[in-house]
């Protein structure tokens, strides 16, 4: 029932966008590098994100009647990972996305965007805390979809990261910048996340000054405790990090054997001792196309993994696996509205509901999933945050 119950609220949201829908193109992307072609890599550069804009819904009966009795029983009769236009009913209103600032400048510099979901608009914009500083990422902070944290570094130095608390209200419009009371990040900050009960982030970092020059930390709020990973142990590469519910389980992509051997789904107690990433980990899904990103669910049982159909040439898809059995339970559907091959992976964030999962498809797309339905939309945003960066430029 429930269900059936997201199917026909998703149908209902989808045919009324479709039929009523008016394209509405943002400003072309400037034609130049972005900040991120300057800044620190750690891993291979990964892909990211028409705007329909809804028309409100027509005031005749007999439209509402013929839509609700020819157009959604078709959209109904679509498989899961059937693609419409328009955000996802019941999904967060807005989301945040680091952007590149449209001022002409070197170095260049960065803003945080707030997006309409619905529409891929841009309602307002976070400008950085400093002229020398440059967000590097940005994150929900704790299960609401209106508080974020955000990662601003000074340009290009790298050696320490400071943490900021913002909000947005009903329209969203963003309050200001306020510094987290704890201790600033060494290195550079790639990727960013927090538990949904608000206690726990978690993030990766990368630099001259960073130990080994790649880590992943977790930072309890609480009691501003700090514990650090290395990563750059070896072979071994790791990204895409996750964090369950209560922030005691980080899981994360790793794997050996040389940069392009095959990532796969590990997870780390956080009150695990310091040192390599790895050693007081345990691998719980080895797929053998490998795995481009992975996020846990909210008691970490489960794992919503990013790979490709076939090892060669497949499409991007999203599957569920059960971190237990390491089988996968269920394929979602692909991420690619397209379903064309692509090289690369991409770059996938979660909202605080744990329901939907936004996608970066590139070409200025927005792609948003239902994760129990499986059901797949897609909008043009007015204008893209990085296309390929290693951060986590995204927050819904």
């Amino acid at each position: 029932m429930r269900e059936m119950e997201e199917r026909v609220r998703d149908a209902f949201g989808a045919a009324a966008e479709t039929v009523t829908a008016q394209d509405l193109l943002g400003p072309p992307a400037p034609a130049r590098r972005s900040w991120a072609a300057w800044g620190p890599r750690a891993w291979a550069p990964r892909v990211r994100m028409h705007a329909l804009v809804p028309v409100a819904a027509a005031a005749c009966v007999t439209v509402i009647v013929v839509t609700a009795t020819l157009v959604v029983p078709k959209l109904l009769a679509r498989p899961a990972g059937g693609r419409a236009h328009g955000a996802l009913a019941g999904s967060p209103t807005f989301f945040a996305g680091v952007a590149e600032s449209p001022l002409r400048q070197y170095p260049p510099s960065t803003v945080l965007h707030i997006y309409r979901s619905a529409t891929g608009r841009v309602v307002a914009t976070v400008r950085p805390p400093g002229n020398d500083h440059v967000f590097a990422a940005v994150s929900r902070l704790g299960g609401s979809d209106r508080t974020y944290v955000a990662a601003a570094m000074t340009s290009f130095r790298g050696c320490q990261t400071q943490l900021y608390r913002f909000s947005i209200d009903a329209r969203g419009r963003p309050s200001g910048l306020t510094p987290l009371s704890v201790p600033r990040v060494t290195g550079s900050v790639m990727e960013l996340v927090g538990s949904a009960d608000g206690n726990v982030l978690a993030y990766t970092a990368s630099g001259r000054c960073a130990p080994g020059h790649q880590i992943a930390g977790v930072i309890h709020l609480a009691t501003r405790q700090v514990t650090t990973w290395a990563i750059s142990n070896g072979p071994v590469l790791a990204g895409s990090i996750s964090l369950t519910a209560d922030g005691s389980v980080l899981g994360f992509a790793a794997g050996g054997n040389g940069p392009y051997a095959p990532l796969n789904v590990w997870v780390l107690p956080t009150n695990a001792p310091p040192g390599p990433l790895t050693r007081h980990a345990r691998k719980v899904v080895d797929v053998p196309t490998g795995v481009f990103r992975v996020i846990l669910n909210s008691t970490g049982s489960r794992a919503y993994v990013e790979t490709q159909s076939a090892p060669r040439g497949g499409v991007v898809v999203l599957g569920l696996y059960s971190t237990t059995t390491g089988k996968r339970i269920r394929l979602l559907g692909p991420l690619e509205p397209g379903h064309q091959p692509m090289e690369g992976e991409l770059d996938i964030t979660i909202d605080a509901a744990g329901r939907h999962l936004l996608v970066y498809t590139g070409s200025h797309r927005v792609s948003m999933m239902n994760l129990t339905t499986g059901h797949l939309t897609s909008i043009r945003v007015a204008q893209i945050p990085f296309l390929d960066s290693p951060f986590s430029s995204a927050a819904w």
